[in-house]
């Protein structure tokens, strides 16, 4: 099914626009492409991913954020995000990453997580029943999977990481309030946070985080360096 992806892009010049343009025609399922050099904007419309997408726009240097997806025909299907806190004791711990959750259609939900600052290695990551951050990872109940989807791990290489997948084991709908937990064997829960809904496609088209007054694509080179958030 075609969809819309609206992304923001760290552009400061036509010769970025041209850049993004000459990069994204060459993804497969790309149909249209309209830049929007003064709002910082790319909005995509195919059939292809969100992933493949995001992937072709960093692959030029650039900072980018998926800010929702939504149908050609209009209307928006879901989004959520996760902001990762790490330790057991999640009111007093740092924010290491977050997650963003954005609805496709009515089966496949993509996922693209980010997170700096934790051990090297491959991390295990799932949705568990509670949003209780309160004793990670044991208040956060039992993994909630019932569709039984195994998702390939986080890999974290000098202290950074990040994934973007598509999945069909779950919708936005059925995990705001729930947990996502990144552990790494024996250590337990490395990283939680609760999944809660956020703005969709037109719905949010801020440029500055509230919290911190930076840019969002400053917010992302914090995590793209390996830096704390």
């Amino acid at each position: 099914m075609p969809i819309k992806v609206q992304l923001a892009v760290d552009m400061t010049c036509p010769s970025c626009v041209g850049d993004i343009n000459s990069v994204l025609g060459k993804v497969h399922g790309v149909d249209k492409i309209d830049i929007s050099l003064d709002d910082k904007q790319v909005m995509v419309e195919g059939t292809a991913s969100p992933s493949s997408i995001l992937k072709a726009i960093k692959d030029t240097g650039r900072s980018a954020v998926v800010r929702g997806t939504g149908s050609s025909s209009g209307g928006n299907i879901g989004a959520a995000v996760c902001i990762f806190e790490e330790g057991s004791a999640m009111g007093t711990s740092a924010t290491r990453g977050l997650a963003r959750f954005v609805q496709i259609d009515k089966t496949t939900c993509f996922v693209d997580i980010t997170v700096s600052g934790i051990s090297d290695g491959a991390h295990g990551i799932a949705i568990h029943e509670c949003g209780d951050l309160s004793q990670v990872p044991e208040s956060c109940g039992g993994v909630w999977n019932p569709r039984k989807v195994k998702f390939n791990p986080l890999v974290v290489k000098d202290g950074w990481g990040d994934l973007a997948f598509e999945t069909d084991g779950f919708q936005v709908w059925e995990i705001i309030g729930r947990s996502m937990v990144i552990n790494a064997g024996s250590e337990g829960g490395v990283l939680a946070g609760v999944v809660a809904r956020s703005a969709g496609l037109f719905e949010n088209d801020k440029q500055v985080c509230a919290c911190s007054g930076n840019t969002l694509w400053t917010e992302q080179r914090l995590v793209d360096q390996g830096q704390r958030l």
